[in-house]
């Protein structure tokens, strides 16, 4: 069975990189947000949801299948499987950025924008830069190398904030010279990880790898038809924002769709860190209630340790939050945060790693197939009949819980247990209900007794919460330290 205090140890450095992943995007988001216009702000967040969208269909579903391949491949055969998906990376990544330069004109006559025709000219090399990237985190992950991972995240978002934001603030650029600021920092991406997707295994041997393309795309097309679904439903609701209630609103729903740090660095370093890990345990033909089980309950149960206190405080502090972030024009920002908040609850649950490499992609796929048609339809709907945005996020929350409960269907049978048994009930209640009581309190206390300033109101109450939770913590025994004692250990 996997080193548990390891795992531990390699998502944390996954985690810390993807702190600074964060910090690049909000501290990003605060500056442009003050600096430029909503339009000229709408219009930057409009050339990444074009990106972001797009990018699922030419990665292939490639990125997951080093951590899935690398595992099951020998050491001295590793540099020449990188070699061959990388080159796969390559191809697709000039086809994006050629699609995306000659097709720009079209898209921004699609989202009734003119601006967004020059914005996705100049973008258009970042495809081909980015793409080849991809996937670094699994190698990493695969090799126990975790620590470079954060190294890589560390210097490349560092490079990449100063050349976003400085134009805007030095020179009064607008959010053109933000996104040529993201083309360069793209080339530096580019070379670094280059240079560290071979540096685990430089002195392994090139020996050619008996892994074919054949295999390779009868891994990654079934994942990536799952993630082309997955895609429309975490986009659908930018779709119909974006087209229908202009860049102004766009905006203010892109601010409120914060992604909050602890939640994308906890999720994500869990998920790198075991597909290799269930990639290698599935190999080995282990029994998944036995060896498999434990393991993804106990990653369970420190995602909500560490998460669950944390959401709430940003849940009930969320109208402070938005404006002391990006002032009070997003006020607004607040009813989106919160309505998006909610999924974060539940998108704990790492039913993804493990799904994907035991064979279970295809019911994978076909429940986001279901889930997509879905939340276009209601969506869809939604602007035919109320026509409010708000109705479009709560439509997406409610369809982002179902396809939860649809997969983890999936993991009942696998583990063959019953349905409560894959949560633990009396932990999350043991968190939940008197961290709620108390904020309740604090909050009231702060905002309508006290009546204090804005960041002084999140200062003092996250201090509160911090104590009276620390205090709860320790007298009924939550086991933190079994997170923190991998981490300090050498």
């Amino acid at each position: 069975m996997e080193n548990s205090s390891s795992n531990t140890k390699q998502a944390f450095w996954i985690a810390l990189g993807s702190l600074f992943t964060f910090s690049f995007g909000i501290v990003s988001s605060v500056i442009l947000s003050r600096y430029l216009s909503k339009s000229d702000y709408g219009t930057y967040k409009q050339v990444f949801y074009i990106y972001s969208t797009f990018l699922t269909v030419f990665t292939l579903g490639l990125p997951k299948a080093y951590s899935y391949f690398l595992p099951r491949t020998e050491i001295s055969q590793a540099k020449s499987l990188i070699k061959k998906i990388t080159n796969l990376f390559f191809l697709m990544g000039g086809i994006f950025s050629i699609l995306i330069f000659f097709s720009a004109d079209k898209i921004s006559i699609f989202f009734h924008n003119p601006d967004l025709s020059l914005a996705l000219k100049i973008f258009s090399p970042v495809p081909f830069l980015m793409l080849p990237t991809m996937g670094l985190e699994g190698i990493l992950a695969t090799y126990k190398m975790t620590r470079i991972m954060a190294i890589y995240t560390v210097i490349t978002k560092f490079i990449m904030l100063c050349l976003v934001t400085a134009p805007v603030i030095l020179f009064d650029g607008n959010y053109i010279q933000a996104i040529i600021g993201i083309v360069v920092a793209s080339f530096f991406s580019f070379i670094l990880a280059l240079f560290f997707k071979y540096y685990p295994i430089k002195n392994k041997g090139k020996q050619k790898c008996e892994t074919s393309y054949q295999e390779i795309f009868q891994f990654s097309l079934p994942l990536l038809y799952a993630s082309l679904w997955g895609i429309l439903i975490s986009s659908s609701d930018q779709f119909f924002i974006s087209r229908y209630f202009g860049t102004e609103v766009f905006a203010e729903f892109s601010n409120g769709s914060l992604e909050l740090p602890f939640v994308g660095m906890i999720i994500g370093a869990t998920s790198v860190v075991l597909s290799p890990v269930f990639s290698r345990m599935n190999h080995l033909k282990v029994d998944p209630k036995k060896d498999i089980f434990p393991l993804w309950k106990s990653v369970f149960e420190k995602s909500a340790l560490l998460i669950y206190p944390l959401l709430l405080y940003t849940w009930f502090f969320a109208d402070i939050l938005i404006v002391v972030l990006y002032g009070i024009q997003y006020e607004n920002s607040a009813i989106y945060f919160k309505i998006k908040s909610i999924i974060n609850f539940i998108a704990i649950i790492t039913y993804a790693p493990l799904l994907i490499n035991s064979g279970k992609i295809k019911y994978y796929s076909n429940v986001h197939c279901f889930i997509a048609i879905l939340v276009i339809s209601l969506e869809y709907i939604s602007i035919k009949t109320i026509y409010t945005p708000y109705a479009i996020s709560i439509i997406s929350l409610f369809c982002q819980i179902l396809k939860t409960v649809l997969l983890l269907y999936a993991v009942v049978k696998l583990f063959d247990v019953k349905y409560h048994q894959l949560f633990p009930i009396h932990l999350i209640i043991k968190i939940v209900i008197p961290s709620v009581l108390f904020l309740y309190l604090d909050h009231y206390f702060l905002v309508q007794y006290l009546k204090i300033e804005n960041i002084l109101v999140l200062i003092f109450g996250l201090i509160f919460y911090c104590l009276f939770y620390l205090t709860y913590s320790k007298l009924i025994k939550l086991d933190y330290p079994s997170i923190i004692r991998p981490i300090l250990k050498k």
